[in-house]
């Protein structure tokens, strides 16, 4: 069962939309720069009625959390919050830390569609030197996950499916400018940071199925959902 049809519940129906016995709850707030509490309200809402169905519950929280820069962010205090109450209200559970998930979606405010359009649009926008951002192909996200709820890994717990590494903006920048065949327009800002993820249990079952993630992923990756 599947709530939601964004893009993680299009990634994950193929797998569980048919199996009654598990919930894949992929619906609520999608914008991590959310500030407005009837937002992440009404996200705790639905979560608390899937909750009551007693029912496998596959939920979908951030790799930010472990982010020293983002421990403060209301979009991160509220997936703390959720997973807290799935930890205390579910008998079996999986929680899939996520980091930037790159896919064929509208919303503007995801790193790689931003820097799509405004690139596309010639606009100037700010680079910060030193950040990094961790990317992954929502397609990779649901065949990984799907091997870790089968192989029983992920239960009661919560699990990071992420990239083993991070990729420096200034090289994403790059790397678009490549695939898009078009100069990008940026200033400078000596600032950012980055932080490490654990995706040991994640990459065990990215082997298992198959899924290669060297280096020369995000290129790949980009040039998949990217190039014109």
């Amino acid at each position: 069962m599947i709530i939601g049809n964004g893009l993680l519940a299009r990634a994950y129906a193929p797998y569980f939309s048919d199996n009654a016995g598990v919930i894949v709850f992929a619906s609520g707030v999608s914008n991590s720069r959310e500030t407005d509490p009837e937002e992440f309200a009404r996200e705790r809402r639905m979560l608390e009625k899937a909750l009551a169905q007693d029912k496998h519950l596959v939920y979908f929280s951030t790799c930010s959390i472990a982010d020293p820069d983002q421990a403060n962010a209301p979009y991160v205090l509220h997936k703390q919050a959720q997973e807290k109450l799935i930890a205390e209200r579910s008998s079996r559970y999986a929680i899939f830390r996520l980091p930037q998930v790159v896919g064929r979606i509208d919303n503007p405010h995801t790193l790689t569609n931003y820097l799509y359009q405004t690139i596309s649009s010639g606009d100037v926008f700010h680079v910060w030197t030193k950040a990094r951002r961790n990317l992954i192909d929502v397609d990779d996200v649901a065949a990984i996950g799907a091997r870790l709820l089968a192989r029983g890994d992920a239960d009661n717990r919560v699990t990071n499916i992420a990239c083993p590494y991070s990729v420096a903006i200034l090289d994403l920048v790059r790397i678009f400018e490549s695939v898009m065949d078009r100069r990008a327009y940026f200033d400078l800002i000596e600032s950012g940071g980055s932080y490490d993820i654990d995706v040991e249990l994640a990459m065990a079952a990215a082997a298992d199925v198959g899924i290669v993630i060297d280096d020369h992923y995000i290129n790949e990756l980009i040039r998949k959902y990217y190039a014109d």
